[in-house]
Order: C-alpha cells, then sequence, then structure tokens
C-alpha cells in the first residue's frame, strides 16, 4: 500500500473523532442538553407563578369593584325605600286631611238642614250641677275655665240630629263618651259614642230617639269603651229635650 492510500485511511478514521462535542460526551439523539430543558421548565414554572399571580390581582379588583358596586346599590335602594316610606306618611296625612274635610263638610251639610227645618228641636246641655259632684269624677278638661258644655240639634222630617260639645276630658285608652236617651219610663237607650281630642270639642250626629215621648232626656256619660246597657260611668252633660217650635220662639 502506498503512501496515498494511508494518508485516506487517517483521515477516514480522523473524521467520526473530529464531530464529537468538547467535554467528551456523545449529543443525545436529538434532544437539548439537560441544562437547557431545565431553564426551559424553570420559564414555564415562572410564566405559570405570573399568570396566577396577575389572576389573584384581576379577581381581587373585581370582587373590590363589585362589592363597591353592591354598597352603591343598597344604598340608593335604602334611600328609595326611605323616599318611599315619607311618601306612604304623607299621602296617608293627606288621605285623613281630606277625610276630615269631607267630614266636616257633611255634618255642616247635616246640621243645616237641621237648622232650618220646620220641626227642629234642641236640647242645650250643660255639666251636672254641683249638688251630683260629689258623687261623681269630673269629666271637664284639664285646666279649662269653663265648665263642658253642648247643644243638640234634631228634626224627624230631617231624620237626623247632631251634637256640638265643648269643655270635655280628653278620651283615655279604653274611654269613650256615650250618649243615653232617658225617658221618664223605662230603660235608657243608648244613641251614640264619641271621642274627644286634647281641643275638649267634639261633633257628633246621633240616633233620633224611639218614639215620641214628651220630656225625654239626654245623658253624656263617660264610660269604658266595652257594650253597656246603661250607665255606668259619670255624667258629662244633661239636657231636657225642647218641645217642637221652641227653638223657633227662642229665635223669635
Amino acid at each position: 500500500m502506498d503512501l496515498k492510500q494511508n494518508d485516506a485511511v487517517e483521515e477516514a478514521a480522523a473524521g467520526p473523532a473530529s464531530q464529537v462535542p468538547e467535554g467528551g460526551a456523545a449529543p443525545p439523539d436529538g434532544r437539548p442538553p439537560r441544562l437547557l430543558r431545565v431553564r426551559l421548565w424553570q420559564a414555564i414554572a415562572g410564566m405559570s407563578v405570573a399568570i396566577a399571580i396577575a389572576l389573584l390581582i384581576v379577581m381581587s379588583e373585581f370582587a373590590a369593584s363589585k362589592a363597591r358596586l353592591n354598597n352603591y346599590v343598597n344604598r340608593r335602594v335604602g334611600a328609595l325605600n326611605a323616599t318611599v316610606r315619607t311618601l306612604r306618611r304623607q299621602t296617608a296625612a293627606e288621605q285623613r286631611n281630606l277625610g276630615s274635610v269631607r267630614e266636616r263638610a257633611s255634618v255642616g251639610e247635616v246640621f243645616e238642614k237641621i237648622l232650618f227645618a220646620s220641626d227642629l228641636r234642641t236640647i242645650k246641655l250643660a255639666a251636672p250641677i254641683d249638688r251630683d259632684r260629689p258623687r261623681e269624677k269630673s269629666t271637664a278638661q284639664p285646666g279649662a275655665t269653663d265648665l263642658p258644655s253642648g247643644k243638640l240639634a234634631m228634626s224627624e222630617s230631617a231624620d237626623a240630629a247632631m251634637l256640638e260639645a265643648s269643655g270635655l276630658k280628653p278620651t283615655g285608652t279604653f274611654q269613650v263618651y256615650r250618649i243615653w236617651w232617658m225617658p221618664k219610663r223605662g230603660a235608657p237607650i243608648w244613641a251614640a259614642d264619641f271621642l274627644v281630642g286634647d281641643d275638649g270639642h267634639a261633633t257628633v250626629p246621633v240616633d233620633l230617639p224611639p218614639g215620641h215621648e214628651k220630656g225625654m232626656a239626654l245623658n253624656v256619660t263617660l264610660e269604658n269603651e266595652t257594650y253597656s246597657d246603661e250607665p255606668n260611668g259619670p255624667s258629662a252633660l244633661r239636657g231636657e229635650l225642647s218641645g217642637p217650635g221652641a227653638e223657633r220662639k227662642s229665635r223669635r
């Protein structure tokens, strides 16, 4: 074998050795070195942590924003409820005022109808006389200088009767003023119940007395609100029924 053939054999043998990487380790089949794979997984783990932190921040911001929105909505709902309650109270007060105005107008119409009737009859009512007072509790309004007084006007043609009273003591809890027709013979006849406010005034429609008995009296007593067939409480006002035409004569 000549010299040229030996050189070719040596080059062929040295070719594979020149491709071995530094450090003397042969590279694996198509896979990156171990250090590169570790760095790759570290990068993935870091990105995962960053994404998780970002999600936590977004969720906390969203929760805080939702909490602020809920608080705002709750405050608005509370304000609207308060407004609705105020409007309801105002509406109820207006309805009560309207009812009072209508009632006064109705009472005024009835009074006018009674006063202009041809068969007008009246009863002037006053507090019981002094000799009866020791047996009865006073029904005069506290602090009032005038004794209780009242007047009942009635008309059979108008089929109505109305009582106006003043100076009465305000009714307390479970108390009521009760109006009785007092015939000369027989049991008392209930006519109406009414309450009295702080002003001591009252205007009450009253049932007409049965029959045409002469000399019938009217008695107003302060009673317990439970039912009773006869007067049991102290008398506040009393009066005698005048005959027909007496009111017209007095006006003349």
